[in-house]
Parts: C-alpha cells; structure tokens; sequence
C-alpha cells in the first residue's frame, strides 16, 4: 500500500509499506480521508517525530476485514478512529477519562503508525460507527472536533454541562489562535450558545474565516494589550480564553486578557514555554488548565453535531483534497498560515 513515511530532517516520502496485519481484537480499514493535525506539522515541519514513522490520526474508512474478536464491527461498515480505551485499571481510566490513562503512549516518542496510508489497523474498542446521513469526507472532522469541544467543556462555558450557576456562565470568549482549532472552538462556543467571541490571530486570510464561521471580532495580537499591574484588567476582559496557538506569547497574552475569575485553556502545544504572572493569577482568582485530546463522550457528542449538520463544516475543512505526494506541501502551507481551515489528504499516490 502507499503511505506517507516520515523520512527525518523534516520530509515526508510516499513508499510501498505491507498492508498492516491484525490481530483478533482488531479491524483493518480501507482509508478514506485524513486530517493534518498540528502534531502532526510538529512531528514533520518541527522535526519531533521517528524515521519511519507513520502519522495521521484524524481518519474515517470503510471496514475492509474484522478479527474474530471484534465484536460488533463487520467488513463494510463505516467507522471513524475514536480514543484509545486505556488500560481499564489506572485512576483516570476507571473515573472514565481514559485519555488521561497513566499507560498512553507518548506522543513522538512511542512508535505510531497512522492513517496517511492506503489502510490503517485499529483496535476494535477504538471504533465509532458514522451515522447514516454523513457523509466519510465531513465524519474525518470528527477528532479535531472532539479536541475542539473538550477544551470548552474546560470551563464552565458550557451550559448543562457541568451544572454551573447562571452567574458564572461567562458572557465573552478570547480564541487565540485561528487555524483549524482555533476555528473549531469558535464553532463549538457559537453552538452552544455564546454570542461574543473575539479571535486574534496574525493571519489576514485566518481572521476573515473566523469571522465567516462565527467570532464577532477579529484582531491582531498587537491589539492585546497587558494591564500595567497584575490586579488590574482590561476594559472589556474576557470570562474564558482559549490558547488554540500553541504560542508561548500569545498563552500570556491570553492570561492578561481575562476577567477575575477567567479560565485559560490551554489546547495548543508548542516547545517554548510560557512565563506566567503568579500575581496575576493569584489576585484575579485565575485558573489555567490544559486540555488534551477528548472522552469517548465528547467523541460521540461530536459525531451527532456532524450528523445534525448545525455547524458550518464547509468552511471548517478547506474545499480541496490533498494526495499523499503532496502531503509535505501541504502541511508547509498550513505551518506558514496559508491554508485556515482543516486540510483533508486521500491516499492517492
């Protein structure tokens, strides 16, 4: 089968890999789109990843052979790659956050091999049946989306979700950051209801998209402008903050932008490190968290927001397909800003 292989010194090749085997428990899938994640230009454009590896994990197919284990899963059915099960044993596991599990792979570290390939093996735990009605292309938004969606529900944004008192629904949201998880947060706090998003975001072609997807504003990051002391705010500050970057100056940017009270999500990664005010946090009663891939929850709630077709997902994946041999320009091209929305590769050689 073709596939996209990781070659060191930042470059990708399309070679000739054996179709992979499976396993009892497992399915092979007949792959039909996959997103570029940005761990993914981490992995290739930043140099993090292993010669000879495989990425790609924002994928949808078509089962093509199934284990004799693998329970309910059966050759034609169409299915995106979900969340890892975890061990089934840890704390975070059995409190039903297996993303979190103490056993996960670490990501460059541990060996991958994704779905920038003609087929992919998946655990058959790992499986998420698309609904009739969406199509394979848009189900391939499925993952980003789930990223997306569980960095909200990090703050008490979310209505109904954590129970918050009316009070503490936060009216105001600053994105930083607007690639494809910058614009899909966006998406996910217009769904659910929040009416004042601000974006900033460098990019001129970024910042007209999130205007088109739904933020009511969109700045540079010159225009966030940092209190002259740590207890004081900005004139209109915002409740949450959502750091989509991973830019260590724009998380700091975020923080000062917030009302007391304010969360900042933490959702991009990126090797330099922020230094945060403690003062600012102490004073203000700020809290910042991470948020790192989704529940088997979140995954389900964002096939049924696909299915229902309530978010604008045409101008959420970028309107051409990308073939394997272009893979590496592609992911230049999103790297340098050029390319807002989620770019999809099919396994064309």
């Amino acid at each position: 089968m073709p596939a996209a292989v990781y070659q060191g010194d930042h470059r990708l090749a399309v070679e000739r890999r054996p179709v992979p085997d499976i396993g009892a428990d497992d399915v092979l899938i007949e792959v039909s789109h996959c997103g570029i994640c940005g761990t993914d230009l981490h992995m290739v454009i930043e140099g993090w990843g292993h010669a000879g590896a495989i990425g790609g994990h924002e994928y949808s197919g078509v089962i093509v052979a199934a284990g004799e284990g693998a329970g309910r899963w059966a050759v034609g059915d169409r299915v995106v790659g979900g969340p890892d099960h975890g061990c089934g044993e840890c704390g975070p596991c059995r409190t039903g956050r297996p993303h979190l599990c103490i056993q996960r792979h670490k990501a460059g570290v541990t060996p991958f091999q994704g779905a920038f390939a003609a087929y992919k093996q998946v655990a058959s735990g790992q499986l998420f049946r698309i609904p009739d009605g969406l199509d394979l292309r848009t189900a391939a938004l499925t993952e980003p989306l789930a990223v997306a969606y569980h960095g909200v529900l990090r703050t008490d944004i979310a209505p109904g979700q954590r129970a918050p008192s009316p009070a503490r629904l936060p009216g105001r949201a600053l994105v930083t950051g607007a690639g494809p998880i910058g614009l899909l947060t966006i998406a996910v706090l217009r769904h659910l209801g929040v009416d004042d998003v601000t974006v900033s975001e460098p990019g001129e072609l970024r910042r007209e998209r999130a205007v088109e997807v739904g933020a009511t504003r969109a700045i540079t990051p010159d225009e966030l402008v940092e209190p002259a002391l740590p207890m004081d705010l900005v004139d209109e500050p915002y409740d949450a903050a959502f750091e989509c970057s991973g830019r260590a100056d724009a998380m700091r940017a975020a923080l000062t932008q917030l009302a007391r009270g304010g969360t900042l999500v933490l959702s991009g990664t990126g090797m330099k490190r922020p230094r945060f005010d403690p003062n600012r946090i102490i004073l203000n009663e700020l809290v910042v968290t991470g948020s790192v891939e989704y529940t088997p929850d979140d995954f389900d709630r964002c096939i049924e927001l696909l299915a229902s077709d309530v978010l604008p997902t045409k101008l959420l994946i970028e309107p051409a397909d990308v073939p394997l041999s272009d893979l590496q320009r592609a992911m230049e091209r999103l790297a340098a800003g050029e390319l807002p929305g989620k770019v999809l590769v099919v396994p064309d050689e």
